[in-house]
């Protein structure tokens, strides 16, 4: 039944959205605020006008940025524009290790300054970097994750940039000269990085490769490696994959990797219209839920491979897209040889070759001649790779437990899409970094809770800056909302204790000031509470 009205647009809703962060809101309280003088959070607001406010912020943004290129009328956004984020900090002083299939020294990485530290071949360490400096089939996929993640845009006049351009990198190659990834491979590389983390100050590693096997982590030499690098202070960011109908495989599947599902926001600043790309989601065979966060998954500007006959092609093309009508044929003629035009197309008319020239750049999904649009789980992990480059440039200090936990806290969760499917959901970058720099979060232990076996104790944290009050509550006291108190600490930091008498599987939440259903974003295990969210568990062995 509609019986709250809302105060800022007057209509009725069945209900009003009240549970604002006092931090990460902000902006859209003062959106709101100017709408209606008199309103305060306390009196709520319904979705359509939060929804109406976060646009107008997004719109105000974007007045302050670049328009992006056109091709046909069709737009391709950059990342740091679609996805509101502060390019003030661009990952300078860290380091990415990104294990990929192969790689090229892609111009965006090397001009004007070359920021490659280091660039390997796992499976030949022996080869010269010289090898890197021509394409090959293998160096599709690594170009893009490397490029997508700490390009500067120099090809597109910085146009199409990573959030991290200033960001160094170490590049390792896994795939063997057959074009075959294994486990071993990408464990070596893994091992690699955290060997030579501190010569080359590697801080993230990203990981767009899977291994084949649906195993234990335990028993799983690659996750086995990623839970080495975590410990070692390297985050470990891995793609999810990109079929819903699959196992979630490792590297995936390690609890101690942030994995990375997509998002589809349509190529716009709409809020309303992002939905969730086809990842691949769900429990793992140890029953850890994956992914733990979503980004941009599709149409996202990627280098086409420098010296193919596809960066011909497009070069041409272009040429003849933007070329005057009356010299259209003759170029075509002379340009036809490096495109799969066809030859027929000497014979039409203007308009005929101007519109196959178009279905040709749409089909090839070219958007410059030295970009196309791409998609794929891989491209949407090394962007959550290069928001936390952006923290720890602010904050050089957070280990990679308070990493994953400010980039679970400031996610966006969307509406109406299933939690399974996009953990906390959306990267919010601004928010990521804005709380980095404060240093809104002081590391109360790695993971939680922390269980005192010898007293059969756990010990439960959480930070929660803007809190009244914080509850413990849980199947272990029948989910009462009066929960069990947490106490107040420095810097917004709750803490309790529960003594057990039993081993099991306890599934438990935080309320926060009576309303806000929260789990623990440090705590490694959750599952779907059936309810749109996730409860988080406490296993006592």
């Amino acid at each position: 039944m509609k019986n709250n009205k809302c105060p800022i647009c007057g209509e009725h809703h069945e209900y009003l959205i009240k549970a604002f962060h006092s931090e990460v809101d902000q902006p859209i309280l003062d959106l709101l605020s100017d709408e209606v003088p008199d309103w305060r959070a306390e009196l709520g607001a319904c979705t359509r006008c939060i929804d109406q406010a976060q646009l107008e912020l997004q719109l105000s943004i974007l007045k302050a940025k670049e328009e992006p290129a056109e091709i046909n009328g069709y737009k391709i956004l950059p990342i740091p524009t679609r996805l509101l984020a502060d390019t003030k900090q661009k990952g300078k002083g860290v380091t990415i290790c990104i294990i990929d299939s192969g790689f090229y020294l892609h111009p965006d990485l090397i001009f004007p300054k070359n920021r490659i530290l280091k660039i390997l071949d796992i499976t030949q360490p022996d080869r010269d970097e010289s090898y890197f400096t021509r394409p090959h089939n293998n160096s599709w996929h690594g170009t893009m994750t490397s490029v997508i993640c700490t390009g500067n845009g120099h090809l597109s006049g910085g146009m199409y940039r990573g959030l991290a351009s200033e960001a160094n990198l170490v590049l390792i190659k896994v795939s063997d000269e057959n074009g075959a990834i294994s486990g071993n491979n990408i464990a070596k590389a893994l091992q690699w990085a955290v060997e030579n983390s501190t010569q080359y100050n590697i801080k993230i590693i990203n990981l767009s490769v899977t291994d084949d096997f649906d195993i234990p982590h335990k028993k799983s030499q690659v996750d086995q490696a990623v839970e080495h690098a975590v410990k070692k202070g390297i985050s470990v960011v891995a793609a999810s994959g990109n079929n819903p109908d699959a196992p979630v495989l490792p590297p995936a599947n390690s609890p101690y990797a942030i994995t990375v599902g997509g998002l589809n926001d349509r190529n716009t600043l709409d809020p309303l219209l992002n939905t969730l790309y086809h990842s691949t989601f769900g429990e793992t065979v140890d029953r850890f839920q994956k992914p733990d966060i979503i980004a941009p998954a599709i149409w996202l500007a990627a280098p086409i491979l420098p010296n193919t006959k596809e960066q011909r092609e497009a070069e041409a093309l272009f040429d003849l897209y933007y070329s005057d009508d009356k010299f259209i044929k003759a170029k075509l003629a002379n340009l036809l040889h490096k495109t799969s035009l066809s030859k027929e197309l000497l014979f039409q008319k203007t308009a005929i070759i101007k519109e196959a020239i178009s279905h040709k750049i749409n089909d090839a999904k070219y958007i410059s001649p030295h970009y196309q649009h791409a998609d794929g789980t891989s491209f949407a992990a090394p962007i959550i790779c290069s928001v936390i480059a952006q923290m720890l440039e602010v904050n050089p200090l957070l280990d990679p437990y308070t990493v994953r936990e400010i980039l679970f806290i400031t996610a966006r969760h969307i509406p109406g899409e299933k939690a399974e499917r996009q953990g906390w959901g959306v990267i919010r970058p601004g928010h990521a970094v804005q709380m980095a720099a404060g240093n809104k979060l002081k590391s109360n232990a790695e993971v939680t809770p922390i269980v005192d076996y010898r007293n059969m104790v756990a010990n439960f944290f959480i930070n929660c800056s803007y809190a009244q009050e914080v509850v413990l509550t849980g199947d272990f006291i029948n989910w009462r909302k009066e929960g069990v108190p947490m106490q107040r600490s420095k810097n917004g930091n709750w803490k309790t204790n529960i003594k057990f008498n039993n081993s099991g599987i306890y599934r438990y939440k935080f309320l926060i000031d009576k309303k806000e259903w929260t789990s623990d974003p440090r705590n490694l295990y959750r599952e779907n509470d059936g309810f749109n969210g996730f409860n988080s568990k406490l296993i006592i062995l």
